[in-house]
């Protein structure tokens, strides 16, 4: 024990000491590098410079020299330059002051000197400078391996002399390593390449002192597990500290141990206090040596590594009692990426907040400081919700709100850390079973199921609702102080504005079930106060562009906080009014200051509206109407359309105009929402509910109509001109409308196989409806110039429209034989007569359409009616010779045969004309 109590001494030691001491001499070697470079950069401009002026300058001319006796020649060895003093040294501000001197006539500019080649190593001196370095290492450590394997094999020694003499070989191979690092080989090569041999023989000797002090307590049983604990925990710290000297394998191997030992220690009751604590400690070690090397990927291992002991430990050895010390090492492992980051980017006003928030999970120091969010996550789902779990959520936030106002690069953990607090109340599970206040009970209340007040509620609530109103207490109170000395005005502000904001929508829809209640309007209203004092103060004490920035997202949260108190003493769908009425505030707001962080909240705010509206199953349910004629989705869709577009007006004041991203999402959900309105509404008149149970040919056929209708406004070239996205959405809407005609009128719900009654009027009954009216509206399309479609779009509409008269006169024609319902079935077997009157009545439609086809020169046309004549053809002869009898099968053959033989002459008369004969070259004589 004493033994023990003395390495734990020499640990907590070691720990707080050693990196103390390894970090101040690194800053200060590096501090001297740095001046030295800047030094020498600032020497080799001024060298440059020199040399520009000596190029640039105009030659003067060579003075005349008298004749001379040719002198001796000179050997250019013999040629001995004036010795340099050593104490004579370069002063850069000489140079400045003095200035180059001007060359003299004798002077020649010196060439320049070539710049050195670069070195590639080859194959031997890759081989026998690295490789075969580092396989000697491999081979030294094996060697210490082999060693203890041999000794217990042969029985030499004793358990305690292996260990020491493993110990020993660790210790010097350490010393040779460093004795290698102060003592490099001489010459230029070790210039150019890295020295591995330093490295190699330290990472030798660290694994043999692992695997000493491992088989000293996995085989021998010599060390017990706090004491083995201890002192490979310090083999790792040692490691790393090397690191600093001898580079990345180092390093590597230290990680490595130090996240792999505890699995080596067989302890017989895991504690987490002293497992976590040492983690910790090996994780700012790890970071350490990152961020004075510069190793990125050495950040990464370390996060692998620091994360995955808590994720174990959790599988395996949990218990509540480990919520405190996994909750603080979770703490303390994101106060160590946010207080060790280097690289996190500082918000810039022209950078997109998506891609400031992407450099900062893209960056080790941001990814681990919320992937430790996302562990304090689990653990508040592995303890049930508790106090303590929110306790740890808090603090985080806290923690990154302080870091934040320290250091303005980072201020996008801020974002990260309300994002965790936010899926804590989104993720937090309702109780299942709850305890009803008596006063609920007095008034009758309990059966409410989970909707209650904000100060009544069960007890099961209340560490959700404390926690959830202390979180927005300190975001709100927090950021709002943090506006004073942020860097990032719009972060700040958009915090303390938008956190409490969105917590209270949570905690209305968790609590209050989105059920009507004064209290919750209250509690809004007070939101919306505390909103307008923040806005007042930021008027008084702020000046320029910052205070217009703050200004406008106090009053965007001011805005939201009066719409939600407003929907709590509404129904249903007045929560999405609200929202829509919102982003026409919201539009307000960015026309009078013009801040662009406005713009981005109304987008998301016009989003849910979009979610809530489209994609929520629960507005199936919702319940109310005007005056009993209107249903509830006049105002729930009718009065978010309007503001939508009163939203677009205002945003296509600024620069971008109509053609701002913004302005086309307001649009697009304002004319969205129109339509939706009256088709909903055109459904409640036609079934009652807005359910699909019970969709019938009736209900269908109004919507078809209403979508065609809605297909012809937005095809209007008036307007596409303007707005190309229309095009699309009119096009969206006519394929809409062709599949349900296409695939619902003629298949599916066809009164042929529902049986449903069609009415017993000609042409104004539910067939003119379904058939006729969208062929007519076809047709229309098609034949007007003044709609934004192609030449194929149309051949497509006339088509489809040939192909709905058609049907509308087979169905017409049964109808006048049957009544109102035309259902096929052996008690409505067709009639001699109704079979001639198909053959009859195609054939009428046939020959209409040559007419227009001849009429108007139209091919299509002509075609149809071929296509009609075809069929009636194939049920001429197939059907009506063997059903028909009697004159009606005369007529059909008679009429048929006539027919064809007239359609053939009009073919030969109007549309196969042939050419005139041409004039025989001159006169004919006779003989």
């Amino acid at each position: 024990m004493e033994g023990l109590a003395l390495l734990a001494l020499l640990f907590v030691a070691y720990v707080a000491v050693t990196p103390l001491i390894a970090v101040v001499m690194v800053r200060r070697a590096n501090r001297r590098a740095d001046a030295l470079a800047d030094r020498l950069m600032r020497l080799e401009r001024q060298l440059d410079d020199l040399r520009d002026r000596n190029a640039q300058a105009p030659p003067e001319p060579a003075p005349t020299m008298p004749e001379a006796e040719p002198a001796a020649a000179v050997d250019a060895a013999e040629v001995i330059t004036a010795p340099v003093r050593e104490d004579a040294a370069v002063d850069d501000t000489d140079i400045d002051a003095q200035g180059a001197a001007a060359p003299g006539p004798w002077d020649a500019p010196e060439p320049p000197e070539p710049a050195p080649a670069e070195h590639r190593p080859n194959i031997e001196e890759t081989l026998a400078s690295k490789w075969m370095i580092w396989l000697g290492a491999i081979a030294v450590a094996l060697s210490a391996v082999f060693l203890f394997r041999y000794a217990i094999d042969a029985g030499w020694l004793t358990p305690m002399a292996r260990v020491i003499a493993g110990l020993v070989l660790g210790g010097a191979l350490l010393g040779a390593g460093e004795w290698a690092a102060r003592r490099p080989v001489p010459g230029i090569g070790r210039a150019m390449n890295t020295d591995y041999v330093p490295p190699a023989l330290t990472a030798s000797g660290i694994f043999a002192i692992y695997a000493a002090l491992y088989a000293a307590h996995g085989l021998y049983g010599l060390l017990g597990p706090g004491t083995a604990f201890v002192a490979l925990g310090l083999v790792a710290y040692a490691a790393l500290g090397l690191a600093l000297r001898q580079g990345w394998f180092v390093a590597l191997l230290g990680l490595a141990g130090g996240y792999l030992m505890p699995a080596l220690i067989d302890s017989p009751q895991p504690q987490a206090l002293p497992l976590f604590l040492y983690l910790w400690a090996l994780g700012a070690g790890c970071l350490a040596v990152m961020v004075w090397q510069r190793w990125w990927w050495f950040a990464v291992l370390t996060l692998t590594g620091a994360l995955a002991w808590p994720l174990l430990w959790l599988a395996t050895n949990w218990t509540i009692a480990d919520q405190g010390v996994l909750g603080g090492y979770a703490l303390g492992l994101a106060a160590l990426f946010a207080g060790l980051s280097t690289r996190l980017p500082v918000k810039d006003p022209q950078t997109p907040a998506w891609r400031w928030l992407s450099a900062m999970l893209a960056d080790t120091s941001g990814l681990g400081f919320t992937l430790s969010g996302l562990l304090l996550l689990m653990l508040a789902d592995a303890s049930g919700y508790n106090g303590a779990a929110f306790a740890l959520i808090g603090l985080y936030g806290a923690l990154a709100l302080a870091m934040a106002a320290w250091r303005p690069a980072l201020e996008s953990l801020t974002v990260a850390a309300a994002a965790i607090a936010v899926a804590a109340f989104l993720i937090w599970p309702v109780p299942a079973v709850l305890t009803i206040p008596e006063e609920l009970r007095q008034l009758g209340m309990g059966s409410l199921g989970v909707a209650f007040g904000p100060f009544l509620m069960p007890v099961e609530f209340h560490v959700f609702a404390r926690a959830l109103w202390g979180l927005a207490a300190l975001f709100g109170i927090g950021a709002g102080l943090g506006l004073a000395r942020g860097r990032t005005v719009a972060l700040w502000a958009g915090l303390s504005a938008a956190m409490p904001t969105i917590l209270f929508a949570i905690a209305y829809w968790r609590i209050g079930a989105f059920r009507i209640d004064i209290d919750w309007a209250l509690v809004g209203m007070g939101l919306a106060a505390l909103m307008l004092g923040a806005a007042t103060m930021v008027a008084r004490r702020m000046t320029g562009r910052r205070r217009d920035v703050a200004l406008a997202l106090y009053a965007a949260g001011y805005t939201a906080a009066i719409a939600l108190a407003v929907t709590c003493v509404l129904r249903e769908a007045w929560l999405t009014v609200a929202l829509a009425a919102e982003v026409l505030a919201l539009a307000w707001i960015w026309d009078r200051l013009r801040v662009r962080e406005v713009k981005a909240i109304a987008l998301i705010m016009a989003c849910i509206v979009l979610v809530r509206l489209v994609a929520n199953p629960a507005i199936l349910d919702y319940e109310g109407g005007i005056a009993g004629l209107l249903g509830w989705v006049i105002y729930g869709y009718g009065l978010p359309a309007a503001a939508m577009i009163g939203a677009s007006r205002l945003f296509a004041r600024g620069t971008g105009g109509t053609r701002d991203p913004l302005v086309l999402i307001c649009e697009v959900l304002g004319l969205g929402f129109g339509f939706l309105m009256v088709a909903f509404q055109l459904k409640l008149w036609t079934s009652g509910t807005l359910s699909p149970v019970g969709w019938n040919l009736f209900d269908s056929a109004v919507q078809v109509l209403w979508w065609l209708t809605a297909a012809a406004l937005c095809l209007r070239r008036a307007w596409t001109a303007a707005r190309p996205w229309l095009v699309y959405a009119g096009g969206l809407l006519l394929l809409a409308a062709g599949l349900v005609v296409g695939l619902g009128h003629a298949i599916d719900l066809n009164p042929l196989f529902t049986a449903e009654p069609v009415g017993r009027w000609p042409l104004v009954n539910l067939l003119g409806l379904a058939y006729l009216a969208p062929a007519l509206i076809f047709a229309l399309l098609a034949a007007r110039p003044g709609f934004d479609l192609g030449p194929a779009s149309r051949q497509w509409l006339w088509a489809g429209a040939g192909v709905l008269l058609f049907l509308d006169l087979t169905l017409e024609t049964r109808r006048a034989f049957h009544g109102s319902v035309i259902a096929l079935g052996t008690e409505r077997t067709p009639t001699n007569g109704e079979i001639y009157a198909y053959s009859a009545v195609w054939i009428v439609f046939a020959l209409i359409l040559l007419a227009i086809g001849i009429r108007r020169n139209t091919q299509a046309a002509r075609y149809a009616s071929l296509a009609v004549l075809i069929v009636t053809v194939i049920k001429v002869f197939l059907y009506d010779m063997s059903d028909l009898t009697g004159l009606y099968r005369v007529a059909s053959f008679l009429g048929l045969g006539l027919t064809l033989i007239g359609i053939g002459r009009v073919y030969q008369r109007h549309v196969f004309q042939p050419a005139p004969r041409q004039a025989q070259a001159g006169d004919a004589h006779n003989p």
